[in-house]
Protein backbone atom coordinates (compact mmCIF):
# COMPACT_ATOMS: atom_id res chain seq x y z
CA UNK A 1 0.00 0.00 0.00
CA UNK A 2 1.64 3.48 -1.33
CA UNK A 3 1.87 5.69 1.95
CA UNK A 4 -0.76 7.95 2.74
CA UNK A 5 0.34 11.40 4.35
CA UNK A 6 -2.23 13.68 6.48
CA UNK A 7 -0.93 17.29 7.47
CA UNK A 8 -3.45 18.16 10.36
CA UNK A 9 -2.62 21.93 10.59
CA UNK A 10 -1.50 24.69 7.74
CA UNK A 11 1.89 25.85 9.89
CA UNK A 12 3.99 27.64 8.14
CA UNK A 13 6.53 24.78 8.19
CA UNK A 14 4.29 21.93 8.25
CA UNK A 15 3.25 23.91 4.89
CA UNK A 16 6.82 23.53 3.19
CA UNK A 17 6.95 19.80 4.01
CA UNK A 18 3.55 19.55 2.34
CA UNK A 19 4.54 21.39 -0.83
CA UNK A 20 8.15 19.51 -1.34
CA UNK A 21 6.54 16.33 -1.22
CA UNK A 22 3.75 17.25 -3.34
CA UNK A 23 5.63 18.99 -6.10
CA UNK A 24 9.39 20.18 -5.28
CA UNK A 25 9.60 21.74 -8.56
CA UNK A 26 7.18 24.44 -7.49
CA UNK A 27 8.36 27.64 -7.39
CA UNK A 28 6.89 28.75 -3.88
CA UNK A 29 9.83 26.22 -2.29
CA UNK A 30 12.68 28.74 -3.59
CA UNK A 31 10.64 31.53 -2.89
CA UNK A 32 10.16 30.84 1.00
CA UNK A 33 13.74 29.75 1.26
CA UNK A 34 14.77 33.26 -0.22
CA UNK A 35 17.40 34.68 0.01
CA UNK A 36 18.80 31.48 0.41
CA UNK A 37 19.87 29.15 -2.00
CA UNK A 38 18.92 25.25 -0.92
CA UNK A 39 19.64 22.20 -2.51
CA UNK A 40 16.89 19.21 -1.81
CA UNK A 41 18.85 16.42 -2.61
CA UNK A 42 19.65 15.02 0.64
CA UNK A 43 15.86 15.26 1.80
CA UNK A 44 14.63 13.99 -1.40
CA UNK A 45 16.70 10.91 -1.42
CA UNK A 46 15.57 10.07 2.37
CA UNK A 47 11.67 11.16 1.20
CA UNK A 48 11.74 8.28 -1.59
CA UNK A 49 8.42 6.75 -1.37
CA UNK A 50 6.71 9.67 0.57
CA UNK A 51 6.46 11.94 -2.37
CA UNK A 52 3.19 12.48 -4.88
CA UNK A 53 5.32 11.51 -7.49
CA UNK A 54 6.39 8.02 -6.19
CA UNK A 55 2.22 7.19 -5.47
CA UNK A 56 2.16 8.80 -1.95
CA UNK A 57 -1.10 9.93 -0.90
CA UNK A 58 -0.30 13.52 0.19
CA UNK A 59 -3.33 15.88 2.17
CA UNK A 60 -4.43 18.25 4.80
CA UNK A 61 -7.29 18.01 7.03
CA UNK A 62 -8.54 21.79 5.78
CA UNK A 63 -8.85 20.61 2.26
CA UNK A 64 -11.10 17.85 3.65
CA UNK A 65 -10.00 14.80 5.53
CA UNK A 66 -9.10 11.56 4.08
CA UNK A 67 -9.51 8.47 6.49
CA UNK A 68 -7.16 5.41 6.32
CA UNK A 69 -3.49 7.98 6.81
CA UNK A 70 -0.81 6.00 7.51
CA UNK A 71 1.09 8.70 9.14
CA UNK A 72 -0.44 12.57 10.57
CA UNK A 73 2.35 14.79 10.35
CA UNK A 74 1.40 18.27 12.86
CA UNK A 75 2.43 21.00 14.29
CA UNK A 76 -0.26 22.53 16.44
CA UNK A 77 -3.40 20.39 17.09
CA UNK A 78 -4.62 16.99 18.77
CA UNK A 79 -4.36 13.72 17.63
CA UNK A 80 -6.92 11.95 20.53
CA UNK A 81 -8.79 8.28 20.38
CA UNK A 82 -11.46 9.55 18.17
CA UNK A 83 -9.04 10.97 15.45
CA UNK A 84 -6.61 7.74 15.28
CA UNK A 85 -10.33 5.51 15.26
CA UNK A 86 -10.63 7.08 12.03
CA UNK A 87 -7.09 5.65 10.64
CA UNK A 88 -7.03 1.96 11.20
CA UNK A 89 -3.70 1.81 9.21
CA UNK A 90 -1.92 4.55 11.01
CA UNK A 91 1.84 3.59 12.07
CA UNK A 92 3.08 7.19 13.27
CA UNK A 93 2.07 9.82 14.78
CA UNK A 94 4.96 12.99 14.21
CA UNK A 95 5.27 16.62 15.71
CA UNK A 96 7.20 19.55 15.02
CA UNK A 97 8.09 19.88 18.43
CA UNK A 98 8.92 17.89 21.88
CA UNK A 99 5.04 18.20 23.20
CA UNK A 100 3.54 15.83 23.84
CA UNK A 101 0.07 17.36 25.29
CA UNK A 102 -2.52 17.09 22.34
CA UNK A 103 -1.91 13.54 21.27
CA UNK A 104 -2.95 10.37 23.56
CA UNK A 105 0.14 8.38 24.35
CA UNK A 106 -2.31 5.59 26.06
CA UNK A 107 -4.60 5.35 22.87
CA UNK A 108 -1.51 5.30 20.64
CA UNK A 109 0.09 2.40 22.56
CA UNK A 110 -2.68 0.09 22.47
CA UNK A 111 -2.70 0.59 18.97
CA UNK A 112 0.91 0.14 18.15
CA UNK A 113 1.27 3.09 16.75
CA UNK A 114 4.39 4.91 17.15
CA UNK A 115 4.80 8.71 18.34
CA UNK A 116 7.73 10.71 17.90
CA UNK A 117 7.68 14.41 19.16
CA UNK A 118 10.92 16.55 16.98
CA UNK A 119 12.94 18.71 19.10
CA UNK A 120 13.02 21.42 16.72
CA UNK A 121 16.62 22.74 16.38
CA UNK A 122 15.27 25.83 14.91
CA UNK A 123 13.38 26.51 18.68
CA UNK A 124 15.70 26.19 20.53
CA UNK A 125 17.97 28.40 18.16
CA UNK A 126 15.84 31.50 19.05
CA UNK A 127 15.27 30.36 22.70
CA UNK A 128 19.53 30.53 22.93
CA UNK A 129 19.21 33.90 20.73
CA UNK A 130 16.56 35.18 23.32
CA UNK A 131 19.47 34.54 25.60
CA UNK A 132 21.88 36.30 23.56
CA UNK A 133 19.80 39.54 23.05
CA UNK A 134 19.11 39.54 26.85
CA UNK A 135 23.17 39.58 27.50
CA UNK A 136 23.94 41.63 24.50
CA UNK A 137 21.82 44.44 26.43
CA UNK A 138 22.52 43.95 30.05
CA UNK A 139 26.63 43.23 29.42
CA UNK A 140 26.47 46.87 27.17
CA UNK A 141 28.13 45.00 24.48
CA UNK A 142 27.57 46.76 21.63
CA UNK A 143 28.74 50.08 23.21
CA UNK A 144 31.36 47.59 24.73
CA UNK A 145 32.92 46.37 21.65
CA UNK A 146 32.88 49.96 20.00
CA UNK A 147 35.04 51.25 22.59
CA UNK A 148 37.64 48.50 22.28
CA UNK A 149 37.54 49.42 18.48
CA UNK A 150 37.83 53.24 19.22
CA UNK A 151 41.07 52.54 21.75
CA UNK A 152 41.24 53.85 25.46
CA UNK A 153 41.31 57.31 26.57
CA UNK A 154 42.08 56.65 30.36
CA UNK A 155 45.06 55.85 32.30
CA UNK A 156 45.79 53.87 34.23
CA UNK A 157 46.21 55.20 38.14
CA UNK A 158 49.03 54.29 40.62
CA UNK A 159 47.16 51.94 42.40
CA UNK A 160 46.37 49.38 39.68
CA UNK A 161 48.93 46.97 39.00
CA UNK A 162 50.29 46.77 35.61
CA UNK A 163 48.14 47.65 32.85
CA UNK A 164 45.19 46.26 33.98
CA UNK A 165 42.22 48.44 34.14
CA UNK A 166 38.80 47.52 35.00
CA UNK A 167 35.87 48.64 32.99
CA UNK A 168 38.10 51.57 31.72
CA UNK A 169 34.97 52.72 29.98
CA UNK A 170 32.62 53.18 32.97
CA UNK A 171 29.75 50.95 31.33
CA UNK A 172 27.36 50.21 33.88
CA UNK A 173 27.35 46.54 32.76
CA UNK A 174 25.37 43.90 34.71
CA UNK A 175 24.21 40.43 34.27
CA UNK A 176 21.33 37.91 34.18
CA UNK A 177 21.82 36.03 37.19
CA UNK A 178 19.36 37.16 40.13
CA UNK A 179 16.97 39.16 37.44
CA UNK A 180 13.52 38.18 36.73
CA UNK A 181 12.66 37.55 33.22
CA UNK A 182 9.12 37.81 32.20
CA UNK A 183 7.23 36.11 29.20
CA UNK A 184 4.67 37.26 27.42
CA UNK A 185 2.51 34.16 25.90
CA UNK A 186 5.12 31.13 27.10
CA UNK A 187 4.67 28.46 24.33
CA UNK A 188 7.30 26.18 22.90
CA UNK A 189 9.70 28.74 22.48
CA UNK A 190 8.60 30.49 25.47
CA UNK A 191 9.40 27.11 28.02
CA UNK A 192 13.17 26.90 26.13
CA UNK A 193 13.69 30.37 26.52
CA UNK A 194 12.79 30.15 30.31
CA UNK A 195 14.58 26.41 31.05
CA UNK A 196 17.83 28.57 29.48
CA UNK A 197 16.87 31.46 31.66
CA UNK A 198 16.48 29.35 34.85
CA UNK A 199 19.55 27.50 34.09
CA UNK A 200 21.53 30.80 34.18
CA UNK A 201 19.58 31.80 37.56
CA UNK A 202 16.87 34.15 36.68
CA UNK A 203 13.49 33.65 38.17
CA UNK A 204 10.80 33.42 35.62
CA UNK A 205 6.72 34.74 35.20
CA UNK A 206 4.54 34.29 32.24
CA UNK A 207 1.64 34.81 31.48
CA UNK A 208 -0.45 32.79 28.27
CA UNK A 209 -4.66 32.47 27.51
CA UNK A 210 -4.12 29.05 28.97
CA UNK A 211 -1.56 28.41 31.86
CA UNK A 212 0.94 25.61 31.65
CA UNK A 213 0.66 22.50 33.81
CA UNK A 214 1.85 22.43 37.26
CA UNK A 215 4.87 19.96 35.46
CA UNK A 216 6.50 22.29 33.09
CA UNK A 217 6.26 25.49 35.77
CA UNK A 218 8.21 23.18 37.95
CA UNK A 219 10.44 22.06 35.34
CA UNK A 220 11.47 26.04 35.15
CA UNK A 221 10.80 27.25 38.05
CA UNK A 222 7.80 29.46 36.48
CA UNK A 223 4.89 31.17 38.27
CA UNK A 224 1.91 32.31 36.28
CA UNK A 225 0.64 35.86 36.90
CA UNK A 226 -1.42 38.14 35.14
CA UNK A 227 0.17 40.52 32.42
CA UNK A 228 0.08 43.65 34.48
CA UNK A 229 1.95 42.06 37.36
CA UNK A 230 4.10 40.89 34.78
CA UNK A 231 5.25 44.12 33.34
CA UNK A 232 5.70 46.05 36.76
CA UNK A 233 8.05 43.04 38.54
CA UNK A 234 10.09 41.92 35.56
CA UNK A 235 13.60 43.40 34.97
CA UNK A 236 13.64 41.36 31.16
CA UNK A 237 10.07 41.15 29.49
CA UNK A 238 9.79 39.16 26.01
CA UNK A 239 6.98 38.92 23.77
CA UNK A 240 6.22 35.41 22.62
CA UNK A 241 2.64 35.61 21.03
CA UNK A 242 1.96 33.81 18.22
CA UNK A 243 1.61 35.64 14.83
CA UNK A 244 -2.35 36.18 14.82
CA UNK A 245 -4.01 39.52 13.10
CA UNK A 246 -5.57 39.77 16.91
CA UNK A 247 -2.42 40.34 18.33
CA UNK A 248 -1.72 42.80 15.77
CA UNK A 249 0.24 46.43 17.96
CA UNK A 250 -0.15 44.38 20.92
CA UNK A 251 2.96 45.67 22.32
CA UNK A 252 1.69 49.51 22.25
CA UNK A 253 1.74 52.29 24.50
CA UNK A 254 -0.02 50.85 27.39
CA UNK A 255 2.15 47.99 27.39
CA UNK A 256 5.17 50.09 27.51
CA UNK A 257 3.77 52.40 30.34
CA UNK A 258 3.68 49.20 32.41
CA UNK A 259 7.15 48.22 32.50
CA UNK A 260 9.76 49.60 34.96
CA UNK A 261 11.94 52.47 33.31
CA UNK A 262 15.54 50.02 34.28
CA UNK A 263 13.62 47.14 32.59
CA UNK A 264 14.12 45.81 28.50
CA UNK A 265 12.16 44.84 25.96
CA UNK A 266 12.80 41.73 23.74
CA UNK A 267 10.69 40.75 20.62
CA UNK A 268 11.67 37.54 18.81
CA UNK A 269 7.86 36.56 17.78
CA UNK A 270 6.54 38.55 14.70
CA UNK A 271 7.21 42.56 14.25
CA UNK A 272 3.92 42.71 13.43
CA UNK A 273 2.90 42.19 17.28
CA UNK A 274 4.80 45.54 18.22
CA UNK A 275 3.74 49.12 18.08
CA UNK A 276 7.06 50.50 16.62
CA UNK A 277 5.80 54.41 16.81
CA UNK A 278 5.20 53.37 20.44
CA UNK A 279 7.79 51.61 20.88
CA UNK A 280 10.38 54.20 19.52
CA UNK A 281 8.87 56.88 21.75
CA UNK A 282 9.35 54.65 24.57
CA UNK A 283 13.11 54.04 23.74
CA UNK A 284 14.09 58.00 22.81
CA UNK A 285 12.33 59.35 26.26
CA UNK A 286 14.33 56.35 28.24
CA UNK A 287 10.73 55.36 29.70
CA UNK A 288 12.48 51.76 29.82
CA UNK A 289 16.02 51.07 29.43
CA UNK A 290 16.63 49.40 26.06
CA UNK A 291 15.22 46.71 23.59
CA UNK A 292 16.47 44.17 21.34
CA UNK A 293 14.43 43.04 18.16
CA UNK A 294 15.26 40.00 16.03
CA UNK A 295 11.92 40.90 14.00
CA UNK A 296 10.57 44.11 12.69
CA UNK A 297 7.29 45.72 10.96
CA UNK A 298 9.11 46.33 7.58
CA UNK A 299 11.59 43.33 6.54
CA UNK A 300 14.78 44.12 5.43
CA UNK A 301 14.66 47.18 7.89
CA UNK A 302 15.30 50.26 5.99
CA UNK A 303 18.46 51.62 5.33
CA UNK A 304 19.03 54.87 8.05
CA UNK A 305 15.73 53.81 10.50
CA UNK A 306 15.45 55.89 12.75
CA UNK A 307 15.85 52.64 15.39
CA UNK A 308 19.36 53.03 13.72
CA UNK A 309 19.98 55.87 15.76
CA UNK A 310 19.23 55.13 19.20
CA UNK A 311 21.87 53.97 21.97
CA UNK A 312 19.48 51.71 23.67
CA UNK A 313 18.32 49.10 21.00
CA UNK A 314 19.97 45.82 20.04
CA UNK A 315 18.78 44.96 15.95
CA UNK A 316 19.34 41.05 14.33
CA UNK A 317 17.92 40.77 11.17
CA UNK A 318 15.53 38.27 12.11
CA UNK A 319 17.69 34.80 11.82
CA UNK A 320 17.04 33.89 15.55
CA UNK A 321 16.05 30.35 14.40
CA UNK A 322 19.54 29.92 12.01
CA UNK A 323 19.40 30.10 8.91
CA UNK A 324 15.79 28.33 7.03
CA UNK A 325 17.66 25.72 5.33
CA UNK A 326 18.04 23.88 8.79
CA UNK A 327 14.23 22.70 8.00
CA UNK A 328 15.09 20.36 5.70
CA UNK A 329 17.11 18.68 8.16
CA UNK A 330 14.53 18.05 10.46
CA UNK A 331 12.15 17.16 7.21
CA UNK A 332 14.57 14.27 6.42
CA UNK A 333 14.16 13.08 10.36
CA UNK A 334 10.78 13.42 9.43
CA UNK A 335 10.89 11.08 6.76
CA UNK A 336 12.74 8.55 8.49
CA UNK A 337 10.70 8.55 10.65
CA UNK A 338 7.89 7.16 8.55
CA UNK A 339 10.22 4.38 6.96
CA UNK A 340 10.93 3.34 9.89
CA UNK A 341 7.30 3.28 11.77
CA UNK A 342 6.13 1.85 8.19
CA UNK A 343 8.77 -1.09 8.38
CA UNK A 344 7.65 -1.55 12.63
CA UNK A 345 10.72 -0.33 13.88
CA UNK A 346 11.32 2.35 16.15
CA UNK A 347 11.41 6.30 15.04
CA UNK A 348 13.66 9.02 15.86
CA UNK A 349 12.54 10.51 19.29
CA UNK A 350 9.96 8.65 19.73
CA UNK A 351 7.37 8.86 23.12
CA UNK A 352 6.07 6.49 25.16
CA UNK A 353 3.70 6.27 27.63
Amino acid sequence: MSARLLFMDDDPVVRVLRAILSNDKDPWIADYFAPERIDLTRLLNAAKGLRACDGAAIAKEADGMFDDASAIIFRRGEVDRACMRRHPRLKLIQRLGQRTDGIDLVAAAERDIRVSCLPRRTLLYTAEHGMLLMLALTKCLLAADRAVRDGGSVTPSSTQAGSVVYNWAAFNAAGLYGKKLGIVGMGEVGFLLAKLAHAFGMSIVYTKRRRATPEIEAAVGAQFVDERALLAGADFVSLMLPNLPEYAGYAGQKFFAGMRSDAYFINMSRGALVDEDALYQTLVSSQIAGAALDVHAIEPRPARDRFAELENIVMTPHLAGGAKSGLLDEFAIIARNCHAAFRGEAPQYEVRV
